[in-house]
């Protein structure tokens, strides 16, 4: 594109409103949609144009951005006679940011070659923090001339780009790194978890990992709060990596390759989120494991 495209944003949650704001700092000329309209206000006071569907939107805009919860959402965002793919939106680009299947994310692939839509899958690896700052993690599949054209609008976003080959490369990879996210989170629950029903204070494991080279990482310093205050303010929701870890179970055991720890996880996130905790960040299920010690 040689000229800065006008660029779609649909989906203002958490991590959306963030990326999209960054975007307009940037000086793109975007445009919202948001089923909750409310969400949408803070842009349109920034000069941004607000869509009344999806459609009215892809019609608008050059590039369209999906950041939305699961495929459920998604599809009603891109399908139906107010969806993007009603809009004629051949020749555009599609770039879904959400984090669904591989498999979903193939059908889309596919979808998006019939319609004469260009397709980039580039789901991201942060959480709010990092999509408020700017520095989040881009995991992107797709055409590499596709990905060149829309790069500084990818770098208002993030801090890198990493280029997983074809879609769906993009999600594989995903789910790979979540699954890392997933577990060492768990692990950090439980040992806190086995500190409390030892009769130490959980602040020393966080003492002990800030002095160890090899342990003094920014997702546990980021993680200590939540852990040690109990204060579970959403910067990545359960209900959302429980999601991601059932896609990555559902991935492997369609190929025959067993995941033994993820399903283990898998059963405490869910018991987490039956308790109620699904809004809460991951790391709430250390209440779960605190209160079975």
């Amino acid at each position: 594109m040689s000229v800065p495209p006008r660029i779609g944003f649909i989906g203002l949650g958490i991590m959306g409103r963030a990326m999209a704001a960054n975007l307009v700092k940037a000086g793109f000329n975007v445009s919202v949609y948001n089923r909750d309209r409310a969400k949408a206000a803070p842009f349109e006071e920034k000069g941004c144009g607000r869509a009344s569907t999806p459609a009215e939107l892809a019609k608008r805009c050059d590039v369209v951005i999906t950041m939305v919860s699961d495929p459920t959402a998604l599809d009603a965002v891109l399908e139906g006679p107010t969806g993007v793919f009603s809009a004629g939106f051949a020749g555009c680009l599609l770039m879904n940011m959400s984090t669904v299947s591989v498999e979903y994310t193939r059908r889309l692939m596919k979808r998006c070659f019939e319609e004469r839509v260009k397709f980039i899958d580039c789901p991201v690896s942060g959480s709010r923090p990092l999509a408020e700052n700017g520095t989040l993690v881009l995991l992107a599949g797709g055409e590499a001339e596709d990905i060149e054209a829309v790069r500084p609008a990818l770098s208002a976003m993030g801090k890198a780009v990493i280029h997983a080959g074809p879609a769906p490369g993009g999600t594989a990879l995903k789910l790979c790194v979540n699954l890392i996210i997933a577990g060492v989170t768990s692990a950090l629950a439980e040992s806190a978890a086995l500190a409390g029903t030892l009769g130490l204070d959980p602040r020393l494991i966080f003492s002990v990992l800030s002095e160890n080279p090899a342990l003094n990482c920014a997702y546990f310093r980021m993680k200590e709060r939540n852990i040690l205050e109990g204060d579970f303010a959403p910067a990545f929701a359960l209900k959302h990596m429980l999601k991601d870890v059932r896609f990555m179970l559902k991935e492997a055991g369609g190929r025959g390759q067993a995941l033994p720890v993820t399903a283990a996880i898998e059963k405490l996130m869910s018991e987490s989120e039956r308790a109620g905790d699904g809004e809460m960040d991951l790391t709430v299920i250390h209440r779960r494991l605190s209160r079975r010690g």
